[in-house]
């Protein structure tokens, strides 16, 4: 038998009728039911070659002998008896089958389909991505019967298809893939018309192949390094048969260069073009390009592996009939061919054309041809055919035009509508919309894609450059036609095609600007000219302010005191801009985003999904089957409800519902009741609160834990809540009463998750003494005890069908146990920090964790083998939260840079970005002289302050993140800050050289956060403390480490050196304090007595003695020479984040999570109060440092509050305080229109000023 076969010739109404009489309504439904794709369907319905066992299986599904309709030449049975005996069976059938269940085969089946029913079928996988339909498809058989062979028979590794735009390359190869697909394991397309960076394929490609079960690949994640993606590329490529499709491959290109020179950045795609057209593999990759990659010209031939196609246009007769489907036209044969001939028979030259000679010609090729060629209206070029035809469009047609090209993915024609739109007051009537894109499509410019609409790649192309020129030169000549038309990057786009936009619209543009103008200065001038222009005709602004605003930003000019009143500011994309002063008095500001006052999302909850629309509902009053509820809490101390659309169309986060306020510290956890009406959170202030969603009325407030309430959860039944605490307890409550049922005391140290069993049997707690306890819920015993974490526990979770339970921990592992047994069964490796949360998908098949290392992780947990999925980047910073949408589809992620992010899990893809506004103070220092205060702070900066008048001197910037430590060289010349990104940065201060130009310097070698920074007494050597669990000494000249002291087993939180003595100090998070020898590089003394971590150190000026601060709220003194504790200060009521002592040793300052600020004095340490002297309050937040001036008569304290606060020391009154301004200082949005009265209340919060 024939590896392959085919149905007779003539026997399609036979095939028609068995779909018929087995109930399927359609070919797809065919294709459904057998298992097998659409494309294979096709052609065995096309009586076309299928494999045999494809074609026995399809026949037994249709109620067919395969033998009596296969062609087997002199043996193929006649058509005549085939209908006879399908009529019979159709006769004696009993009843009809129902459409969805079609009609059972015959008991009688030949041997061969028994056979056949058990044969494997075809498991090519696919992501057909952005291809096209290619239902309708007309000629090029030869050509697809040559590139069929090149793949199929020659095996080709690299099969390139070029030709002008328009010719059909991706319709063409779109038919290729789907004739070849069941000759290959695997089948994936994308598309590079927006330019995707080469790592983002890579990672898309990869992650593709991870997901599928049986590729058995080297990794089980997506590499970090372009090497060693490549490597597992190719791996992938050599151990299976795989079809990858690279659609529009000229986008990586630059205009105006040598064909085939990659844009700057985009090099990286020569390098994959070049290995896989060179190394040995088993697979295809097909791409398709107006101009070749030169690795591709350089490698191929008629023999080789690597082989191109020029294609041309269509076949007189393949055109023709391409015309037709637009309409009847008619013409002699010599007519079609002069009229298909002028136009190279490209697809879309025809189609445009064919357009026109029905709409204006009355159908007749004669009457178009006469007036061609009075009129020169032939052209072989479709740019000069695009122009012509362009012209001929109305105004509304070319604002469709130009807008789907800055859409940039199919749109709907409500988005179109809405862009249109220059004022919400005069929105474009619909019927003149949908009359225009009837025009457009008529026109064959534009596609249908499902509801929405789009652009072939060379017609968006001709648009956004035609964009990108007019905008340019409207600029240079001070016009506003374009810039006041059409918006440049669209606030509300998706992030991945804001991101598109910004790449190839805006930066083209200011590149052109950069290219013709002599500095920012005059281009800023410029643009500010077109500014002052529109605001005289402010009814007429259109987008001009909002592009004026982007291009601006876009250059990094200072917007401080812009005039921007009485335009339309509507799309402009303000989140992390600086707004100080700009005037938008009279704006109208729809549909712009800006930052949110949210601090960093500490913790998110989706309220579950049976309840999501109904609480929506009841909360904002339109809700739908799409909507859903999300709650966060963040480092503020508050909670936030927002209103998710996860519909195809919306996909956002649609808008900020409400806040519930009441807790006085960050706000740790948040959890949704089983009915979604209630939520819990858990607080740094050590309380839990039960809120009402609909009301967001506080019902109780429950207390008890001694410190922070890590994590909360509600019980399957929503009778009891559970709570774990810093203070090592779990407590469960009466959800109704608030009664505390019992505390649950067996973990060593805090507790930091706890989690309930579906089923509510069993309670999870996971602690950082490393340990994971089950416990039954019922009679409060510990069941288990799981320890194969190295370092703490800081996150627990049940899966939906609870028989798993999952673990991130501080050792960067996730572990995923079972839970009957007790046993790990896999242990996910792939973060290189703490894993802070992890999570299950509601269907249980995926694994979500986030991580310090400031990416998400979703694992396919479901295979024999876990594999990494996804690896979303983009945050900044820690990644405290994540949440699975209720149809997990989508996740949201919350993180220390103070963003939420919106991902679609399919493409990996960040959808929003939502950007909040803290501005913490970590570090505080004074100057030797006392002049100067410097601050390191949550906004990356290090700021430093004048004393006497309070005022702001200057900024460093330096690092990438926020800056936890800062600290002055004995001679104040040089600054040293400890940051976030794990590097310390130098600064040398001399007054001579000037403020813009300071001599910055970065040491680079710790692995994870520096915590803290000290100078020794010469100035000569930096210590680092920092959560690698490393100490290091730096020499400050060379910038080169000299040693690193290793002994801790937990973060390096402080480091102080001695004041006379070559000793340093190490205050950890492991509860020790040790003092090592510099000279020997030895231990000399491990203080123990701290319960929790140790937070902060200092010596004495004397060095005799050392305080010390911790989680265990409590400030300790020690004597050096012994290593004793001589005295515990006790008072303050949550951690103790600083201390610090004064230069004539009388005094202690402390620092607590309590918002307060204690002074002690050393000399009444034995009095009952401990010398307490006073408790300074005016903070309304954590207080993270403090430090007394050199001459000990004042004190400044940094607090989350964003301000420090300089308090006079022996009044113990605050006499200043600075603060650095809010992005939106003083901007004013007097009369603004287009906003709600809560976004107008969140600019207000951030600093806008409302003269109403």
């Amino acid at each position: 038998m024939p590896r392959s076969i085919k149905v007779q010739a003539g026997y399609s109404d036979t095939l028609r009728i068995a779909i018929k009489r087995n109930g399927f309504q359609t070919q797809r439904a065919l294709a459904e039911r057998a298992g097998y794709s659409l494309a294979t369907v096709k052609k065995f319905l096309g009586c076309k070659p299928v494999d045999f066992a494809t074609f026995t299986e399809l026949c037994e599904t249709l109620n067919l002998d395969w033998e009596a309709i296969a062609d087997l030449g002199d043996r193929s049975i006649p058509l005549e008896k085939v209908e006879k005996d399908l009529t019979i069976s159709a006769a004696t059938s009993a009843l009809p089958s129902a459409p969805s269940e079609p009609a059972q085969p015959s008991a009688q089946t030949s041997s061969a389909q028994a056979s056949a029913a058990h044969a494997p079928k075809p498991s090519c996988a696919q992501d057909w991505g952005a291809a096209v339909d290619v239902s309708v498809f007309y000629g090029r058989e030869q050509i697809l019967e040559t590139l069929e062979g090149w793949i199929v028979r020659d095996r080709c590794r690299l099969v390139a298809i070029g030709g002008i735009g328009g010719i059909g390359k991706t319709a063409l190869t779109a038919k290729l893939a789907h004739r070849v697909e069941d000759r290959f394991d695997y089948l994936v397309w994308r598309s590079l018309k927006n330019a995707p960076p080469i790592q983002e394929i890579m990672a898309s490609l990869l992650t593709f192949f991870l997901e599928q079960p049986a590729v058995n690949l080297t990794m089980n994640e997506v590499p970090d390094t372009p090497d060693d993606q490549l490597r597992q590329l190719i791996a992938c490529m050599r151990a299976h048969r795989c079809l990858i499709v690279l659609d529009n491959v000229e986008s990586l290109f630059t205009e105006g260069d040598r064909a085939g020179t990659y844009r700057q950045g985009y090099e990286g795609y020569g390098d994959l073009f070049k290995a896989l057209g060179e190394t040995e593999h088993n697979s295809c990759l097909l791409m398709t390009s107006r101009e070749l990659p030169k690795e591709i010209a350089i490698q191929s031939g008629d023999a080789l592996p690597t082989r191109c196609f020029q294609l041309s246009g269509l076949a007189e007769s393949d055109g023709k009939a391409l015309i037709q489907t637009l309409g009847e036209l008619t013409g002699t044969p010599s007519e079609w061919q002069q009229l298909i001939q002028a136009y190279s028979g490209n697809p879309l030259a025809l189609k445009m054309i064919a357009a026109a000679v029905r709409d204006y010609f009355e159908g007749s090729v004669a009457n178009f041809l006469a007036l061609a060629q009075e009129d020169s209206l032939i052209f072989g070029d479709i740019r000069q055919l695009l122009v012509r035809q362009i012209n001929r469009l109305t105004p509304l047609e070319k604002d469709i035009m130009y807008w789907l090209a800055i859409n940039r993915e199919p749109t709907a024609w409500q988005t179109l509508r809405s862009d249109l739109a220059k004022e919400l007051s005069k929105a474009v009537p619909l019927n003149k919309v949908l009359q225009a894109i009837d025009s457009l499509e008529r026109r064959s410019l534009l596609e249908k894609d499902r509801s929405q609409i789009t652009q072939q790649a060379v017609i968006m192309d001709y648009f956004t450059g035609e964009l990108i020129n007019q905008v340019s030169s409207e600029i240079r000549q001070q016009k506003q036609d374009f810039l006041r038309r059409y918006v440049l990057v669209k606030a509300s786009a998706r992030d991945y095609i804001r991101q598109a936009q910004i790449r190839l619209i805006l930066s083209p543009i200011v590149e052109t600007l950069q290219e013709e103008y002599a500095s920012t200065d005059a281009i800023a001038a410029a643009l500010t000219e077109l500014l002052s222009a529109a605001q005289k005709q402010p009814t007429q602004g259109g987008y001009i302010g909002s592009n004026v605003l982007t291009l601006l930003s876009h250059l990094k000019v200072d917007l401080a005191g812009y005039d921007f009143s009485n335009l339309p500011i509507q799309q402009a994309y303000l989140q992390g801009l600086n707004l100080y002063d700009v005037n938008f008095a009279g704006s109208d500001l729809s549909r712009s985003v800006f930052n949110q006052p949210f601090g960093s999302i500490r913790t998110m909850a989706f309220s579950p999904a049976a309840n999501s629309g109904a609480n929506l509902a009841t909360t904002s009053g339109n809700a739908s089957s799409h909507d859903a509820v999300l709650a966060t809490g963040d480092t503020n101390g508050e909670i936030w409800l927002w209103q998710a659309d996860f519909s195809s169309a919306s996909e956002d986060i649609k808008s900020h519902i409400s806040t519930f306020r009441g807790h006085q510290n960050w706000v740790c956890s948040v959890a949704f009741s089983p009915d979604g009406k209630q939520l819990i959170s858990g607080s740094a202030d050590r309380t839990i609160k039960l809120w009402e969603v609909k009301t967001g009325e506080c019902l109780q407030t429950l207390e008890g834990h001694g410190n922070w309430v890590m994590s909360v959860a509600f019980s399957p039944d929503g009778k009891q809540l559970v709570s774990g605490s810093a203070d090592r307890t779990i407590k469960l409550w009466d959800a109704k009463t608030g009664e505390c049922l019992r505390t649950l005391e067996e973990h060593r140290h805090g507790v930091w998750s706890v989690a309930f069993s579906p089923d509510g049997e069993q309670l999870a707690s996971g602690s950082a003494d490393r340990t994971i306890k089950v416990w039954d819920a019922k009679t409060y015993e510990c069941l288990q005890t799981l320890e194969e974490h190295e370092h703490g526990v800081w996150s627990v979770a049940f899966s939906p069908g609870g028989r798993s339970l999952a673990s991130g921990s501080a050792d960067q592992t996730v572990r995923v146990w079972d839970v009957e047994t007790g046993e790990c069964q896999q242990t996910l490796l792939g973060h290189s920090n703490w894993v802070w949360i992890v999570t299950f998908s509601p269907d249980g098949r995926s694994l979500a964790s986030g991580s310090a290392d400031q990416t998400v992780r979703v694992w396919n947990i479901a295979a024999d083998t876990p594999q990494c999925l996804r690896v979303l980047s983009g945050h900044s910073n820690w990644v405290w939260s994540v949440a699975f949408s209720p149809d997990g589809d989508y996740l949201t992620s919350g993180s220390e840079d103070r963003t939420m992010r919106l991902w679609k899990l399919r493409r990996g893809q960040c959808l929003k970005t939502l950007q909040g506004s803290s501005n913490w103070v970590w570090s505080v220092a004074f100057s030797p002289d006392g002049c100067t205060l410097a601050s390191g702070q949550g906004d990356r900066l290090v700021h430093l302050w004048e004393i006497s008048s309070g005022q702001m001197l200057e900024t460093l910037v330096g690092g990438q993140n926020a800056i936890w430590s800062v600290t002055f060289s004995p001679d104040g010349s040089t600054l040293a800050s400890g940051n976030e990104d794990g590097n310390v940065h130098i600064w040398q201060l001399s007054k001579e050289i000037q403020s813009k130009s300071r001599n910055h310097r970065s040491l680079l070698g710790h692995t994870k956060s520096v915590w803290s920074v000290a100078f020794d007494a010469k100035g000569e050597t930096i210590a680092s403390g920092s959560a690698d669990q490393s100490i290091k000494l730096w020499d400050v000249r060379s910038g080169q480490c000299h040693h690193t002291f290793t002994e801790h087993q937990h973060w390096v939180c402080s480091v102080a050196f001695h004041p006379q003595k070559n000793i340093l100090a190490s205050g950890s998070y492991d509860r020790t304090i040790k003092l090592w020898d510099l000279d020997t590089g030895e231990c000399t003394a491990t203080l123990k007595g701290h319960t929790s971590g140790v937070w902060c150190i200092a010596f004495s000026p004397k060095g005799d003695f050392l305080v010390s601060s911790g989680i265990d709220q409590t400030v300790r003194v020690w004597d050096v020479a012994t290593g004793t504790c001589q005295q515990v200060l006790t008072g303050h009521e949550n951690w103790v984040m600083a201390v610090a002592i004064s230069a004539d040793a009388q005094w202690i300052a402390s620092g607590s999570a309590d918002h307060t600020v204690r002074l002690w004095a050393v000399d009444r340490g034995e009095n009952e109060d401990g010398g307490l002297i006073h408790t300074l309050t005016g903070h309304t937040n954590s207080v993270w440092s403090v430090a007394f001036s050199p001459d000990g008569k004042h004190l400044a304290s940094g607090s989350d509050d964003k301000t420090i606060r300089l308090w006079e020391i022996e009044t113990g009154t605050c006499v200043n305080t600075f603060k650095n301004k809010e992005p939106y200082e003083g901007m004013n949005i007097t009369g603004i229109s287009g906003l709600t009265k809560s976004e107008i209340s969140t600019l207000e919060q951030l600093g806008a000023v409302n003269l109403n």
